[in-house]
């Protein structure tokens, strides 16, 4: 059963909070998988158009994230999985914008997918987790279906271009370390549905592990919206979004993630602000900036949640600083949510004790 004194237990001294193992860090992968995301960002500033290199740039940002984990040759499907869910969410959560109850709805429905998809694998549990958070942030901008339209294109369009570096990179690898190997068997089509159906069939209820999880989580999700929108806070979908990433199906994995999310995002807020500050030395200056957060933050992923959460936060500021969402505008807000969403989900953690 899990206490409040675990709570007490993850609490790292300050010297222990920006360590990363060496062994761990990833420079070269940060830099392809950065290069995904900055390039689209990069072509629309050359072309005028920002809106449309942001929202390129949120569908390679997240998609990356789900080459993180599993088998190499496996690694672009799963980039590609979390494109297409990500392109549906950012969809409907254009459309279901202005409609809260509808939203939330919608919330607690891609919550439960993205929970599910842990019944499949590690990997595939990473990319239905950018699903809901592309729902999410895609409510900061309400749209008509043909503008939600052509956003998830773009999102579509980023998170592909990037499975396609991905497969490169995982081509590239492949062809220096095992050319002479022997290819994996492959599922037909038939099989796969057929495996496919039978796991969701199985996790679905409380049955299982990860039927419990993705239903706390759909719960979980729609209770920090909910919140947000009750007290008013100008960007409520950050509290869901951080609800949504913080819960795991372990308790104390939730509170290190939370706490951790949340010191992050106060301090990765500090950092956004005079990184979005570099627009007034031109768009190069801002993109070289934007540039180097996204890079150390692909890089420490595995290192360190609290550093990735750091330069995740300041590369985001930069992006909704770009839609027209001033920095210094959206610091007091995002803390709140983030606050808000962290808390409820610890809440949650304990609600349900793995």
């Amino acid at each position: 059963m899990s206490t409040y004194s675990e709570t007490v237990r993850e609490l790292r001294s300050p010297g222990r909070i920006a360590q990363a193992p060496r062994s761990a860090l990833a420079p070269m992968r940060g830099i392809r998988l950065a290069f995904g995301v900055m390039l689209p960002l990069a072509l629309g500033a050359c072309l005028g158009r920002y809106d449309y290199g942001v929202y390129a740039a949120l569908g390679a940002l997240p998609s990356g994230f789900a080459a993180m984990l599993g088998e190499g040759r496996k690694k672009p499907t799963a980039v590609a999985l979390a494109s297409v869910g990500m392109a549906l969410g950012t969809f409907v959560g254009a459309l279901a914008a202005n409609t809260p109850a509808l939203l939330v709805l919608f919330i607690a429905a891609f919550a439960y997918a993205a929970g599910i998809g842990g019944a499949f694998s590690d990997r595939v549990a990473i990319a239905a987790l950018q699903w809901p958070g592309a729902l999410l942030i895609a409510t900061s901008t309400p749209d008509t279906p043909r503008q939600a339209a052509v956003r998830a294109g773009f999102v579509l369009a980023g998170g592909l271009f990037q499975a396609a570096l991905v497969a490169l990179a995982v081509h590239a690898e492949r062809t220096a370390t095992d050319a002479a190997s022997a290819p994996l068997p492959r599922r037909g089509a038939r099989e796969f549905a057929a495996h496919l159906a039978a796991t969701i069939r199985a996790h679905v209820g409380f049955s299982t592990h990860h039927g419990q999880h993705a239903l706390r989580l759909a719960v979980t999700a729609a209770i920090a919206q909910s919140a947000a929108l009750l007290l008013g806070l100008a960007h409520p979908y950050w509290a869901a979004l951080t609800a949504v990433l913080v819960l795991k199906t372990e308790h104390v994995l939730t509170v290190r993630r939370a706490l951790d999310r949340i010191g992050g995002t106060a301090v990765g807020i500090l950092l956004g602000l005079p990184l979005a500050a570099l627009a007034h030395f031109g768009p190069a200056a801002l993109l070289i900036g934007a540039g180097v957060a996204i890079t150390l933050g692909y890089t420490v992923f595995a290192a360190n949640y609290f550093l990735y959460s750091v330069f995740l936060t300041g590369f985001v500021v930069v992006l909704l600083d770009l839609l027209g969402f001033g920095a210094g505008q959206t610091v007091v807000p995002r803390l709140l949510a983030t606050l808000l969403g962290g808390t409820i989900a610890l809440v949650a953690s304990h609600a349900r004790p793995s």
